[in-house]
């Protein structure tokens, strides 16, 4: 059985939306990663869903932080 896990990564509102979209693709392509999207309504966190045996959440954040240097795993 494979193990997943939940993690909200918050990502500066003045992005612009394109790279917004552009960070869910490349994050979206991590091996392991389920799910992948921003709640707009709840201030842009991304919510991630992955396999903890294929990723962890600090690999992820790193991602997230080539887009957002501000970006911060809660």
């Amino acid at each position: 059985m494979t193990m997943t896990n939940a993690i909200m990564i918050h990502v500066h509102k003045d992005m612009l939306p394109v790279y917004h979209e552009k960070l869910l693709e490349e994050i979206r392509i991590i091996k392991g990663v389920k799910r992948a999207d921003i709640i707009y309504s709840l201030n842009y966190w991304l919510n991630v869903v992955y396999e903890t045996k294929s990723i962890s959440s600090n690999k992820i954040l790193k991602r997230v932080k080539q887009w957002d240097k501000s970006a911060i795993l809660f």
